[in-house]
């Protein structure tokens, strides 16, 4: 089991180097982010006023490893922003993946979605997931039926990732505006 958690580490390291963006303004373009490697650790959240709890379990590690395992495509759709990303290969999907704490979502009643994360399997949804990111809201709320069934934090490694992708998109969106 631990060879294969060094395994797995090191495939989700390798994935950090592979993640693919594409633009929804007028043509697709792809760019390629690099990040740092995972680790399992959680993001702790700033301290909050709020009311704060963890209503839903975390995501069974049987699916995770289903997906870790078959998922061949992630489609990210984000709601006020003007991009979307997919991801389509291993490594990318496999470092994606990492950046799902098995510590259970901090859920704030204030917190709103910015996106959802549809995992596919042989172009058919597997999961999906609403991503909560911004200020003390860093966690996935995975559907079941419709409805929120599962809650993980971010690990550092999600952090970082989204944390990326928004900062490109905002210089895209800006580099764009200046034309």
């Amino acid at each position: 089991m631990q060879r294969f958690l060094l395994l797995g580490l090191f495939l989700m390291s390798l994935a950090l180097l592979q993640c693919e963006t594409k633009q929804q303004e007028g043509t697709s373009e792809t760019t390629e982010t690099t990040t740092a490697p995972n680790t399992e650790q959680t993001v702790t959240p700033p301290t909050t006023t709020e009311t704060v709890s963890s209503p839903y379990p975390s995501i069974t590690q049987e699916k995770m490893m289903h997906l870790y395992n078959n998922c061949d495509y992630i489609d990210f759709v984000f709601y006020n922003l003007k991009f979307s990303m997919s991801q389509n290969k291993q490594d990318a999907i496999r470092n994606t993946l990492g950046g799902v704490s098995t510590t259970p979502a901090k859920v704030i009643a204030s917190c709103k979605p910015v996106g959802r994360v549809f995992f596919q399997v042989d172009g058919k949804n597997a999961e999906e997931a609403d991503l909560f990111f911004g200020n003390s809201c860093l966690y996935y709320l995975f559907l079941e039926n419709g409805t929120y069934a599962y809650g993980n934090q971010l690990s550092e490694g999600g952090y970082s990732f989204y944390q990326r992708i928004f900062q490109q998109g905002a210089a895209q969106a800006a580099a764009a505006g200046a034309q």
